[in-house]
């Protein structure tokens, strides 16, 4: 098993070097190198830089120390990123004057550079990033990125290599049912040394998976699949580098590209799906299912539910698309691992184009963690049978949480994957647990049911059904991303997780690093919910718990925005609840159940500025006389009700903050 790390050390957990989207601007000094690591992109500014003793003849240079993140090729590259005449080099000895040159470019895509060259796993290089001899300086990014992506044909692959040079449109379909449709455009490169084999009307041709994604509150998920374009003839053209023509439309030339339209890549008659294809071995049947067959405008097109779109529901929120080619003689090769790109996509309405530019021979989960360096990400093959990748994030969220944030990519493994499973310490605490997938839809054969989350004292395990009780249960199948989350008041830690595969076969379940609850006494969750009212003041009460120690066993209660100088006091109950009105008040009751009074039930009064503060012991009283004492693990309910007036009218009346909910440690 493969495991990648793409951060300097375990998920996000203390990062001592920058990665991802960091915002480095490089080191005039050779010997002063900035650290960085993994795959992103990377700032640097060479306006006021000195030359220093390289040996690629740049000038204005500056530098960066780049940690691999694992043993393979990678790309580095400045085109589109930068609006000046760049040059590129990288040394694998990191001592300066820097020797062991093994990469330099000039004049790669006009006047900017790439550079590419095999790395292995945990080495330091150096990359010298500066400008063509008397063209001056200026800023811009290097792009960091897996395999031989960008330029391709400097460091071919053995045999056939097909990759998504670009995404190269987006055709927008409407909706039918709240459902809306789009179609990916793709160019196709072929970065091998050898022929692809791109006949028509039989199984040896690629299909083409497109898929669209969003990032919103630090979640990401995928929200749509197509079916998947059968190709049928390869022009010879030179997007990724420079094309040998076969001559004929039934191979793509090695170095040679094929662009397919977006329309043409939502042509519903091409369209097959994806349960007729193994990826691992790129096999797929042919003729295969309605083949063409149309329907309406949504039938087989990439499906994203209107919400997940809406610009009033999703103001802020990102969004990607990826495409996947898959080939029967790409697969024998062994290059089907970076057959996946992604690019950042705009919306307009409930339209969405391409923008920025392709990221080549990775997936859209690299999305992520290019807009948050702290995302980490990691590779896990299952050993001769296919790719995985796993990304997660784990961090500080509100009222005392820590979110944990995970998605499982499967790249190409046939065997799929039917559970996931994260440690938990014992004793933390777990709550509002949850996943996401993408929807099967137009006939396709596999199930949409939701997995289960099952929360246990050491762990927590999603699952959908085995193979054995259900072969078209809802799996992470080969080109499609599912995304998993909860809740604890402890800490993050690095824990040894469980991807369980869905199909039979030889290889164990093959484990991966992940972030994990601590154990023991962690921190308070505190949430308020249940909307309050307006009182006379035209404010909404509110009710906060703070200063919480179960060892101490003692909490505040505080209330904000009441009226000046009434009387108010806390209630509290194991149970929330709703009730408008209650008793001819203003407001709203959010409690149920056995209610009583808090901090034995004094009558207390507000400030002169509307404010309430008091503390207490954590032995509570919801059945006076008889206390109750708080637990860890427990969960209680809190409000305040307070005298009130109508407004305008004078009458007396009462009313109530909003609830909040203590999750104890």
């Amino acid at each position: 098993m493969q495991v990648l790390r793409s951060t300097a050390s375990a998920l996000g957990l203390g990062i001592a070097l920058l990665s991802g989207s960091a915002a480095g601007q490089g080191s005039n000094s050779c010997s002063g190198a900035q650290p960085i690591a993994g795959f992103g992109s990377f700032a640097f500014n060479t306006i006021s830089a000195t030359t220093d003793a390289g040996t690629c003849n740049m000038q204005q240079d500056v530098w960066f120390r780049w940690t691999a993140p694992s043993t393979a090729t990678f790309t580095v590259t400045t085109c589109g990123t930068a609006g000046f005449d760049t040059m590129l080099a990288a040394f694998s000895n990191v001592t300066c004057p820097p020797t062991g040159q093994i990469a330099c470019n000039d004049d790669s895509c006009g006047l900017q550079s790439t550079i590419v060259f095999a790395a292995i796993s945990g080495a330091n290089y150096l990359i010298e990033v500066g400008s063509y001899p008397g063209s001056g300086g200026g800023t811009g990014s290097i792009v960091v990125s897996l395999g031989g992506s960008t330029g391709g044909c400097a460091n071919p692959a053995t045999g056939p290599d097909v990759i998504v040079g670009d995404l190269n449109g987006v055709q927008n379909y409407g909706q039918v049912g709240g459902m809306y449709a789009y179609s990916i455009g793709t160019d196709s490169c072929n970065v091998g040394d050898t022929e692809l084999n791109w006949f028509a009307n039989n199984n040896q041709h690629p299909v083409i998976g497109q898929n669209i994604y969003r990032l919103k509150d630090g979640r990401f998920q995928q929200l749509g699949q197509s079916w998947l374009k059968h190709g049928f003839t390869a022009l010879q053209l030179n997007l990724c580098c420079s094309c040998q023509s076969s001559g004929t439309g039934t191979r793509l030339g090695v170095g040679c590209s094929d662009p397919y339209g977006a329309g043409l890549n939502g042509s519903q008659g091409g369209l097959g799906p994806r349960s007729e294809v193994n990826a691992t071995t790129g096999a797929f049947l042919y003729p295969f299912g309605a083949q063409g067959a149309s329907g309406d405008s949504i039938y087989k097109r990439c499906q994203v539910p209107g919400a997940d779109i809406d610009p009033t529901l999703n103001p802020t929120a990102a969004y990607y698309g990826e495409a996947q080619y898959v080939t029967p003689d790409d697969a024998a090769a062994g290059n089907g691992t970076n057959n996946a790109s992604w690019r950042p996509l705009s919306r307009s309405g409930f339209s969405l184009n391409v923008t920025s530019s392709t990221r080549r021979a990775e997936p859209a989960v690299m999305a992520w963690k290019a807009a948050d360096p702290t995302v980490d990400v990691q590779i896990v093959d299952v050993p001769n049978e296919g790719r995985l990748w796993v990304a997660s994030n784990c961090y500080q969220g509100t009222g005392g949480t820590y979110r944990y944030e995970f998605v499982v990519f499967n790249l190409n493994s046939h065997r799929s994957v039917r559970s996931f499973t994260v440690p938990v310490g014992v004793g933390a605490n777990v709550i509002n647990a949850g996943s996401s997938f993408p929807r099967s839809h137009s006939g396709e054969a596999f199930a949409n049911t939701a997995w289960t989350a099952q929360t246990l004292a050491d762990r927590i395990v999603w699952s959908t059904d085995t193979f054995a009780a259900n072969p078209n249960a809802n799996a992470i199948r080969w080109g499609t991303t599912y995304s998993f989350w909860f809740e604890s008041g402890n800490a993050p830690e690095v824990k040894t997780g469980t991807l369980g595969l869905f199909r039979g076969g030889p290889q164990a379940d093959p484990a991966v690093s992940v972030c994990g609850p601590m154990g023991g006494m962690g921190q308070p969750i505190v949430t308020n919910y249940c909307t309050a009212t307006a009182n006379s003041t035209g404010q909404l009460g509110s009710i906060t718990a703070q200063n919480i120690d179960l060892n101490a066993r003692t909490m505040e209660l505080a209330a904000a925005n009441l009226p000046a100088s009434v009387f108010a006091l806390s209630i509290v109950s194991r149970t929330q609840g709703f009730v408008a009105n209650p008793g001819g008040s203003s407001g709203n009751l959010c409690l149920s159940g056995t209610i009583g009074r808090y901090f034995g039930g004094a009558i207390l009064q507000t400030s002169g500025a509307g404010t309430l503060l008091e503390s207490g012991s954590l032995d509570l009283m919801p059945i006076p006389p008889n206390g109750v004492a708080v637990q860890p693990g427990d969960t209680w309910y809190f409000q305040y009700w307070h005298r009130d007036i109508i407004s305008g009218l004078g009458i007396p009346t009462s009313n109530y903050t909003d609830g909040v909910r203590v999750i104890f440690p």
